[in-house]
């Protein structure tokens, strides 16, 4: 079933945790988190390519949308100028159109806050989509670490899609 709403998949990227979400119009209609911290380091960019054209065939979105990623490797982020660089290579290939915003400008946009925490943004999610109220409040806190990648994502493509498309006006 296919509407005339865009189709967003949103990528926190990541090194170790890669969140993702794809959401059209109101709906969410898919999100995790792609685990690469047991993946061989050599092998990890692969594992993305591979789950990104997964996610494409499932999707078929129409917008890519990214987290920033620094263009300069810092301590422990090693990989992510080249991840950064795949994804914007896969999505020239399929013909989406690609849109970058940083963590603080997505924050600000859904809180009013752009110094918010991570942990933050959960409440309105969950709000917003109740089926994503199993990821909230876990027992450990590498947990909630591992589940905020999703959340992020999902943060990505609502900040997306409120910037792409404003709300119309009342006449």
């Amino acid at each position: 079933m296919r509407t005339n709403e865009p189709t967003i998949l949103a990528i926190d990227p990541g090194t170790r945790e890669l969140g993702f979400a794809l959401l059209r119009g109101p709906h969410l209609i898919d999100c995790g988190v792609l685990t690469l911290r047991h993946v061989p380091p050599q092998r990890r960019l692969t594992a993305v390519k591979q789950a990104f054209e997964r996610w494409i065939s499932a999707g078929r979105p129409d917008a890519l949308v990214l987290e920033d990623i620094p263009s300069r490797p810092r301590l422990g982020g090693l990989g992510l100028p080249s991840l950064g660089r795949l994804l914007r290579r896969l999505s020239r290939h399929h013909g989406l159109a690609l849109s970058s915003y940083s963590a603080k400008a997505v924050r600000r946009s859904l809180l009013n806050n752009g110094w918010a925490g991570k942990a933050e943004i959960v409440g309105p999610l969950v709000g917003r989509f109740p089926e994503l109220r199993v990821y909230r409040g876990q027992n450990r806190k590498w947990k909630d670490h591992h589940w905020h990648n999703l959340f992020d994502a999902v943060a990505l493509a609502l900040h997306h899609q409120a910037i792409a498309q404003p709300p119309s006006r009342c006449r």
